[in-house]
């Protein structure tokens, strides 16, 4: 899984042979794995079958991969239904819709019977993700396709990665510019994600539901 292509982050680096490839793929597949973990959830575009728990009737169920693109089919206590709905707004977030609220046995405690939980009955087949950089139906501008900011991010961690390892700059801590200041690790492989990056990661990050 790479979120940026090689050849882009050599034409932002200036570089025009092969000298440097090796390296440039690993710290891509670095970076890569570092924003996916930051954005908190998968990227690549697949096929997904997971069980989910009732949320008593509410509308909307949470899938565990996002955005969600598709529906192959649901079913609820083991029957399959058709009355859910892929929203757009919603399904940005890997949400799923149904009118009548998804609803299934659930558990309570205390002398009020509070509920606690749904019981894990329903199961869902969908498709969600982007396609990424180097798939065959991705394109810069696609609806389906990686968001561009999410791109550049990754080149612009591995083009400073890549900087700070030919310069040898261990044991860097900061770096100031304008009004932005960065704080690296002790040597290129460990520089975290710099606040402009997470500023133009921002708008993907997810951070679950309560």
């Amino acid at each position: 899984m790479t979120l940026c292509n090689l050849e882009d982050v050599k034409t932002l680096l200036g570089i025009t042979d092969n000298s440097a490839d090796a390296k440039l793929t690993l710290m891509i597949k670095a970076v890569s794995s570092q924003i996916q973990s930051y954005l908190g959830y998968k990227l690549a575009m697949a096929d997904y079958t997971e069980e989910l728990h009732s949320v008593n009737n509410r509308q909307l169920i949470q899938l565990n991969a996002l955005p969600l693109r598709s529906v192959a089919s649901v079913t609820v206590n083991g029957a399959e239904i058709d009355d859910y709905k892929v929203i757009s707004e919603y399904a940005r977030w890997g949400q799923l819709y149904r009118g009548n609220g998804w609803s299934g046995a659930v558990y309570t405690r205390g002398f009020t019977h509070d509920v606690v939980a749904g019981a894990w009955e329903i199961k869902a087949s969908y498709r969600a993700g982007y396609y990424l950089p180097g798939d065959e139906n991705y394109t810069e501008d696609g609806e389906d396709s990686l968001p561009y900011d999410i791109v550049s991010a990754c080149m612009q961690m591995v083009a400073l990665r890549y900087q700070y390892d030919v310069m040898g700059a261990v044991g860097l801590k900061s770096h100031t510019e304008g009004h932005i200041t960065d704080t690296f690790g002790d040597s290129s492989s460990e520089i975290g994600l710099t606040e402009s990056v997470r500023k133009l990661l921002a708008p993907y990050v997810w951070y679950g539901v309560a």
